[in-house]
Order: structure tokens, then C-alpha cells, then sequence
């Protein structure tokens, strides 16, 4: 008889084993609701952890025994909430993602890291307002006989999802956004005018006039011997003077009184004619220098009546 009662637990053992191990070792919960509010109004609350303490079921007020601790920034990624006591187990909590248009994700570690849960709070638009859908998942390991504990687990985390987001509607109506001012449009930028560029110089530029006598154009005199211009003087009431041509005068010489004049230049007949007959050379002696009073022959007149007198350097 005793050997058909273990015989027949070793076989209720067996199957209850086999059934664990069919059964799934993750669990996954999902709720939602409409709040009639906008994301950034339900996102105020979601992601400050602090805030938490207002409309989760999972706060001081329900388990005055335990130890809540909120670290981290006060609002957005990095905030983290932590728990420890005899009815509340002992876990941590840290908002991974956060923003006002999608929501927050969050991850959980129960038990010292034994348990590892992840979640999120997603929002999205609709006519009414914001539609808020909470899912929670996680795995409670490879002991078939946990297994059993996953409906369990759905069906008593649900109820409690169900009544945070309960909460939640209630706080956002209650505690509604400010009014955010429109920014005020930024002045437009004055033009910007730019100068207009300078003219570049011309690549040909008149020479400037040489200055001689003061109130006229002038030009440098001629060197002696040479030919030159010699300016004409300003007739009064024409605009200029022009220049006139001044061949190149030869020094002359006046011999001592009483001397005969110095032989006159060989002149050479051309072919087919005679040579005239030349006079003999006669000895002179050097010529005397010329004295002051020497006088040079005027240049010749210019046009207009304008005479041009040429003063000896």
C-alpha cells in the first residue's frame, strides 16, 4: 500500500514538473487609459519619481514600515527611486528614457538583481486628449514550480497598474500645466548695405607739366650747342605758347683789329668741274676768348608775331 501512495506522488511530482516547465517563466502586463490632458501635462508626472509618491499604490502611505529613496535628477533620465522592508521586498528603479512626446522607460532590478523587470509609460495623441498605455515585463527565472506564479503575477500586477493610472488622471486634472506664453517674434536683421567698391586708377595718367616761369608753363632750356625748343612768351589773351625750333649756334670769334680774318672752309667742286683756286694757309696765332659784349644772333621769330628772345647760360 505505502509503495502505491510514493509511487503515485512520484507521479503527480513528475506531471507537476512537466507542466512548469510548459508554462512560461516571463509575464508580461499592459493597461491603458485616456486623460484628457496633453503629453507634456501627463509627462510632469510621470517623469519626476518624486511625484510618484502621489499616484502609485506603491508608496509610503500604504507601507509606512519600509524605506523609499528618491536619488538622482529630480525630473527626466537618470532619476531612480529605491525601496527596502519586510512587505515591500527590497528593488531599485531608474528612468533609462524620458520624453514629453513619448514617454518614459524605465528598468527595475528586485531581490538584489535576482529579478530584472523592464518597463514603460508611452504616449500617444488622440482626439480626447493623451491615450497612456503602461506595460510591464519580466522573468522570474528557471524554477518550473515559479512558473506557476506567472498568471498570478499578471493578474495582481495588473490590478495595481490599473489603479496608478486611475491616480494619474485624478493628479493631472487636478494639477494642470501653466499656461506656456507665446515667444515673442525676434527682430528681423537690418540689411546690410555694402559699399560700393573704388574706381581703380587709370593705367595712363598725363604727365604732369613742367613749372618755369611763375603763372606760365615752362620747359627746360636748351643745352648750349645743341638744338632745342625754346618756349615762345605768352601773348596776352592766348590760351599757350608754342614752341619754336632754334638750330644749334656755332661760337663765333672776332680776331684783334688789325688782323686778317681766319681762312675760310675748303669747299670741295663737285665731279666734272674745276676746284677754285684756294688761298695758302697762313699762320695765326690762337684766338682770343670772346669777349662779353659778343652778341648771338636772334632766333628766328615765332608765329604770330611773338618774338622769343634766348638768354646765354
Amino acid at each position: 500500500m505505502l509503495k502505491k501512495i510514493l509511487i503515485a506522488f512520484a507521479t503527480l511530482m513528475a506531471l507537476v514538473l512537466a507542466i512548469g516547465l510548459a508554462l512560461p517563466s516571463k509575464y508580461r502586463v499592459e493597461r491603458s487609459t485616456s486623460i484628457p490632458a496633453s503629453s507634456e501635462a501627463v509627462y510632469a508626472h510621470v517623469a519626476s519619481l518624486k511625484r510618484w509618491e502621489e499616484w502609485v499604490p506603491w508608496n509610503a502611505t500604504r507601507f509606512p514600515g519600509n524605506q523609499w529613496v528618491i536619488g538622482g535628477p529630480e525630473v527626466g533620465v537618470g532619476a531612480v527611486r529605491s525601496w527596502s522592508g519586510e512587505d515591500v521586498g527590497n528593488g531599485t528603479l531608474s528612468l533609462t528614457e524620458a520624453d514629453p512626446k513619448t514617454g518614459v522607460v524605465y528598468e527595475m532590478s528586485v531581490e538584489h538583481g535576482e529579478y530584472l523587470v523592464h518597463g514603460r509609460i508611452s504616449f500617444s495623441p488622440e482626439d480626447s486628449g493623451t491615450r497612456v498605455t503602461w506595460v510591464d515585463e519580466g522573468e522570474i527565472g528557471g524554477n518550473p514550480f515559479a512558473h506557476y506564479l506567472v498568471p498570478l503575477i499578471e493578474s495582481r500586477l495588473g490590478g495595481h497598474i490599473e489603479e496608478a493610472l486611475a491616480n494619474l488622471q485624478k493628479q493631472v486634472e487636478a494639477h494642470p500645466l501653466p499656461a506656456q506664453p507665446e515667444p515673442e517674434p525676434e527682430p528681423e536683421p537690418a540689411p546690410v548695405v555694402q559699399a560700393p567698391e573704388p574706381s581703380p586708377p587709370s593705367a595712363f595718367e598725363p604727365p604732369a607739366p613742367v613749372s618755369g616761369a611763375e603763372g606760365s608753363p615752362g620747359v627746360i632750356p636748351p643745352v648750349e650747342g645743341t638744338g632745342g625748343v625754346v618756349p615762345a612768351p605768352l601773348v596776352e589773351g592766348s590760351q599757350g605758347s608754342a614752341p619754336v625750333e632754334v638750330p644749334p649756334t656755332t661760337p663765333t670769334t672776332t680776331p684783334p683789329m688789325g688782323e686778317p680774318a681766319p681762312a675760310s672752309p675748303v669747299v670741295v667742286a663737285p665731279s666734272g668741274e674745276a676746284a677754285p683756286p684756294q688761298a695758302a694757309p697762313v699762320a695765326e696765332p690762337a684766338p682770343a676768348p670772346t669777349p662779353a659784349s659778343a652778341q648771338i644772333p636772334p632766333p628766328a621769330s615765332a608765329p604770330g608775331g611773338a618774338s622769343s628772345t634766348l638768354t646765354p647760360p
